[in-house]
């Protein structure tokens, strides 16, 4: 894993970069990853991968899984990621809005906002009291932005060209048969969600799924995250996602944006 390119002042830590990519290589990883496996995929010297891990255990960063040689992230980064969900103002802020959109429809709600590699990551889920089969969200896992509802809403609110970025990293691969992958049809889609002001995805991501979703901006109008409304295709007929389903999200998003200082 290459570390980050920024090489702004001589504040960085060289060891602390490796030891984070280290973690995420284990976040992604799934059941654990092996001593081998890390100093391999991390480019990273095998003696220098075992000492980060031995001292990442000992924080209860990693550890090791039973009955194998592989690691996997250790029960301090739940306890950390629950603090960070704790701290942020706007899970707080956007939780009552989203238990009334479920209460509502009794569909699943989401919270997202973007990552450093235009990544949805879920930040809050209600989930139906439906059965709704195999829906592959849980918070703090991340999910493509250019073929789901909620990075769909927040990619249109970004300065340049979001699709390029995501074409320069290879991002661009289909889900399912409806995944719109070319970029051309995906920047068209793109214009359609800030003309309507909102974002669909029409089972791209997962087969039998069907979501809307509206982004929320900040004081500064900054798109800062997006909420949306998911549930099985026959449940969420077209009609509805685009009409009364697609009116709620738009005032919940535009709620949730006042809480956070927006004026409109």
């Amino acid at each position: 894993m290459p570390e980050p390119s920024n090489t702004r002042d001589g504040y960085r830590v060289r060891a602390v970069i490796r030891a984070v990519s280290l973690l995420e290589l284990l976040r992604t990883s799934k059941g654990g990853a092996s001593l081998n496996e890390l100093a391999s995929r991390s480019g990273l010297a095998k003696p220098s991968v075992f000492r980060m891990l031995r001292t990442l255990e000992e924080t209860g960063l990693v550890e090791r899984v039973a009955g194998s040689d592989s690691y996997r992230l250790g029960v301090r980064c739940l306890e950390l990621g629950q603090a960070y969900l704790e701290q942020t103002d706007l899970r707080r802020e956007a939780r009552p809005i989203m238990e009334r959109l479920r209460e509502e429809f009794d569909e699943t709600v989401h919270l997202g906002m973007l990552d450093d590699e235009l990544r949805v990551v879920y930040l809050e889920k209600l989930a139906t009291t439906h059965a709704v089969g195999v829906m592959m969200s849980e918070v703090g896992r991340t999910a493509p932005s250019y073929c789901t509802a909620l990075g769909r809403a927040m990619l249109s609110g970004m300065e340049g060209d979001p699709i390029a970025e995501l074409e320069s990293r290879g991002s661009l691969h289909k889900y399912t048969t409806s995944t719109l992958c070319d970029p051309d049809e995906l920047r068209r889609e793109l214009e359609k969600v800030r003309e309507r002001g909102y974002a669909l995805d029409l089972e791209e991501h997962e087969e039998g799924v069907r979501c809307v979703a509206a982004p929320i901006r900040d004081a500064s109008g900054k798109t800062v995250a997006a909420v949306s409304i998911s549930g099985p295709a026959h449940r969420l007929p077209k009609r509805l996602l685009r009409g009364e389903l697609a009116r709620a999200t738009k005032a919940a998003a535009r709620e949730i944006g006042h809480r956070l200082g927006a004026r409109c």
